[in-house]
């Protein structure tokens, strides 16, 4: 690792730490062993004048374990599973954190505090509230027994979107590996430790499995997912293997542990966060390599001349995403026209919208300043 990469990891004020599944979890029960060890770590970092969040997984697994049920379960008996994990998650919280002196507080989450702006607004003031004028340490969960559809996914993704919110400097994922490989560890001896990561490629895509539990959801790409969003918002992010022993104490001393993600030079600013990664797209957008190189290399707003394909449905102002012919998705947006509207005119000169919709509101399908791109 870079010695300025290091540098700004162990100067870190702000920090988000998620602790997945098979980390605070084990066999069903709380990993009380491990959950101390986190627990002193973020203690020692609030006496430092550091400001820490914690994104707790492990309610599913330990619910599951006290109703001395194997996963995978259906939807209804995960989330009830869910309820009664996270009482037991957060009662092990606070004995630990009260032992140790440091108060805690539980925000439990769901889409609407991210997609929705004013509610996105006040879970930021409150952590804002929670960190600096109470120094209290905030613990963070998606709100799984109510969460039916079009939830946040996974915790690797919360983690994410709360580090930028509030604009973190270090987004640490404490995982059951040491960080990302170029394949599977668990099923491909020759799989290499990829100690820095600057861009994510195609070839890390590709080669991301999608989970690594029956009861965690955040696999590789869900990891390079949470990466993509936390480097171009500025956050440095590190994957690394939570079960060793006082594992974030290592990664804030600078050791040269699991997989440093570095964040780009120029980060997106707070709207484009929004709609880059906030909103859930409600469609997709397939267009042609014309239409690609003019939004990546020309920073274009996208016209209906370059639309291929129109995916699923939606209506003006919702966030839809663009892809190219080969799948990738290129950027994210809030559009103009409804479904029916853009495919009536995909392909079409912006001079023929009004001839064809009999109105024609917009010259763009999706504005460039309503766009971030993803690549």
């Amino acid at each position: 690792m870079d010695s300025s990469h290091r540098e700004a990891i162990t100067r870190a004020q702000r920090i988000v730490v998620k602790a997945g599944s098979n980390v605070v979890s084990a066999r069903g029960r709380v990993n009380t062993r491990l959950l101390t060890h986190l627990a002193e770590d973020i203690v020692s970092l609030v006496g430092q004048g550091k400001q820490v969040v914690v994104i707790s997984s492990g309610a599913v697994s330990t619910g599951l374990g006290r109703l001395h049920l194997e996963a995978p379960q259906d939807l209804p008996v995960r989330q009830a599973a869910a309820a009664i994990g996270q009482a037991e998650m957060m009662a092990a919280y606070h004995r630990i954190f009260k032992r140790l002196g440091q108060p805690i507080a539980q925000l439990l989450i769901t889409q609407a505090e991210i997609s929705e702006r004013g509610r996105y607004l006040h879970l930021s003031n409150t952590l804002s509230t929670l960190l600096e004028k109470l120094q209290v340490v905030p613990i963070l969960n998606e709100n799984d027994p109510v969460q039916v559809g079009g939830g946040i996914g996974e915790n690797d993704r919360l983690a994410a979107l709360i580090a930028a919110r509030i604009d973190a400097d270090l987004l640490v994922l404490l995982s059951d590996v040491d960080g990302l490989y170029t394949a599977n560890p668990h099923t491909d001896p020759e799989a290499r430790l990829i100690s820095t990561v600057t861009q994510i490629s195609a070839e890390m895509l590709r080669a991301a499995t999608d989970t690594t539990s029956q009861v965690g959801r955040g696999g590789a790409r869900a990891k390079l997912n949470a990466a993509r969003l936390a480097m171009n918002s500025g956050v440095y992010m590190v994957i690394t293997n939570g079960r060793q022993r006082h594992a974030l104490g290592g990664v804030i001393a600078g050791e040269q542990v699991g997989t440093v993600f570095v964040p780009r030079p120029a980060k997106l600013r707070a709207r484009q966060r929004w709609i880059g990664y906030a909103l859930p797209p409600q469609g997709q957008l397939v267009v042609d390599d014309g239409a690609v190189e003019a939004l990546v290399r020309r920073n274009a707003s996208l016209l209906p001349a370059g639309i291929l394909a129109v995916q699923g449905e939606f209506r003006p102002g919702d966030a839809v995403s663009i892809l190219s012919l080969s799948g990738r998705e290129v950027a994210r947006g809030l559009v103009n026209y409804s479904s029916g509207d853009v495919k009536r005119i995909r392909g079409r000169h912006t001079g023929e919208i009004e001839a064809l919709l009999g109105h024609r509101d917009y010259d763009e399908v999706l504005h460039r300043d309503n766009l971030v791109l993803l690549t």
